[in-house]
């Protein structure tokens, strides 16, 4: 669904976060712009789209795609000499993938150890943890990200179809009891081998506004990005990913519970 400039900043205030960023065109009908400009488009997008929803305003450097933030918010520039052109506009941060893999694992709860020479220990042991939710991104020295609203963007925009099975933007404790049985002269725990999902979301950049200088004083204004006809852009290699547990029916981490054991030692002061 296309919404021309007015009707998408109406929205915007009117319908918060959640409901606007649903409107907003798929990643996958974007333009990705790597490879078509001589600069690192990858760098580009990942400076320009930073967390914030917000329209903003930028200078870029056609030659070499440096960017700069334009403090006057629209009003026309006197000049722009080539190569410093200016445009506007607002980031979206659709989800391009998801897949689901195993993580690290690891000791959850207490250890039991059984000091006996013949006879089994059994008892009810507490498992417990902390669910996760990290965010990473692409482009390695990336300043500016917004850290604080990035992971509640992508929670709602790239992450809607998992917002009740997936840790991502609300991790927190949880805990459950088992019965852990320790052989004689053995130490016993329980481990997890949490199964994650990563969520990978290619911001995409929709202009309202781009403009160059003209010959002899002025500006040309246009609607596309360098007036080549398409409005939403990317870069392939410019992405979030979005990590967190995948969460059974009960809320807590989906996985592999295995019982692990090792013989006694010095340690255990049996």
């Amino acid at each position: 669904m296309r919404l021309d400039p007015p009707t998408r900043a109406a929205l915007v205030g009117a319908l918060g976060l959640t409901t606007a960023l649903s409107l907003v065109s798929p990643a996958s009908a974007a333009t990705n712009l790597r490879g078509v400009e001589p600069f690192n488009t990858d760098k580009l997008l990942m400076s320009m789209c930073t967390g914030s929803t917000d329209k903003q305003y930028f200078f870029i450097n056609v030659n070499t795609g440096e960017l700069t933030r334009n403090p006057t918010n629209g009003i026309p520039a006197d000049s722009l000499p080539h190569p410093i052109e200016r445009f506007e506009g607002w980031c979206t941060y659709p989800k391009a993938s998801s897949w689901t893999w195993t993580g690290q694992e690891t000791q959850v709860g207490n250890s039991l150890r059984n000091c006996g020479n013949s006879s089994q220990l059994s008892q009810s042991i507490q498992m417990n943890g902390t669910t996760t939710s990290t965010t990473t991104n692409s482009v390695s020295g990336s300043v500016g990200v917004q850290w604080t609203i990035i992971d509640k963007v992508l929670s709602v925009n790239a992450g809607a179809d998992y917002t009740r099975s997936w840790s991502y933007a609300k991790a927190s404790g949880w805990a459950t009891t088992t019965t852990l049985t320790a052989a004689p002269r053995t130490t016993a725990w329980m481990s997890l081998a949490p199964v994650m999902r990563t969520v990978r979301s290619n911001p995409v950049f929709w202009v309202d506004r781009y403009s160059w200088g003209r010959n002899g004083g002025g500006q040309i204004n246009v609607g596309t990005w360098r007036d080549r006809g398409y409005r939403d852009i990317k870069s392939h290699g410019a992405y979030y990913d979005a990590i967190g547990n995948v969460l059974d029916g009960n809320g807590k981490p989906a996985g592999t519970y295995v019982a692990r054991d090792r013989p006694v030692n010095s340690s255990d002061k049996c």
